[in-house]
């Protein structure tokens, strides 16, 4: 599941069906986002907030995905039902293989847009803003690198999720491309990807 992406402005403008006020303020945290870093968050008012990734629970630590079908669920169901947010994301990394041999895949928008991941956020009295991604069972262009992926909105459904009234997600293999990379959270990557060397 996802645990790192990377958010970046570019060119990248906000899609029409979203109010464009608080699109201003995007360049704050552009890089990589890992577990517990603060990230741009869009909520329903139509502004974006700075917020942590991850819910903070008792027993489990840190919690940055949640499932979609355990949105129903006592730890999920309030923040589904009024604190929906979406997530802009440049492209998010999963891994392949067995340890010790993984490769590192890159998916992003194949236009080169913001992703727009669906999310949930709460205020948390110690963290402040938290927010988690959704994650739903993989598309065909993920299943043979993975069984589960984000939840990624086309345009048209931006708003209903918003609203509350999408609850199932079934991303289309269209709205991704899929890249080999080097492993970002490496501190030394190596210069070349697994298979450049053969």
């Amino acid at each position: 599941m996802c645990s790192v992406y990377e958010f970046g402005k570019g060119n990248k403008k906000p899609p029409k069906e979203l109010k464009a006020d608080g699109f201003g303020s995007l360049g704050d945290a552009v890089g990589l986002i890992r577990r517990t870093d603060k990230a741009p968050v869009y909520v329903s008012d139509g502004s974006v907030r700075m917020m942590r990734w991850g819910y903070e629970r008792a027993g489990l630590g840190v919690v940055n995905n949640t499932r979609s079908e355990n949105l129903d669920s006592p730890m999920w169901r309030e923040s589904v039902n009024r604190r929906r947010c979406l997530i802009p994301v440049t492209a998010f990394y999963e891994w392949s293989g067995p340890r010790g041999n993984k490769r590192t895949h890159r998916f992003s928008s194949p236009a080169d847009e913001w992703l727009w991941m669906a999310g949930i956020w709460e205020e948390a009295d110690d963290l402040g803003a938290c927010f988690s991604m959704i994650t739903t069972s993989a598309n065909a262009l993920m299943a043979p690198i993975h069984h589960r992926m984000p939840a990624v909105l086309t345009g048209e459904q931006l708003n209903p999720f918003l609203d509350g009234d999408l609850r199932e997600f079934n991303p289309s293999a269209d709205t991704l491309a899929v890249d080999e990379a080097r492993n970002p959270l490496l501190k030394n990557p190596p210069s070349h990807i697994q298979d450049e060397l053969f």
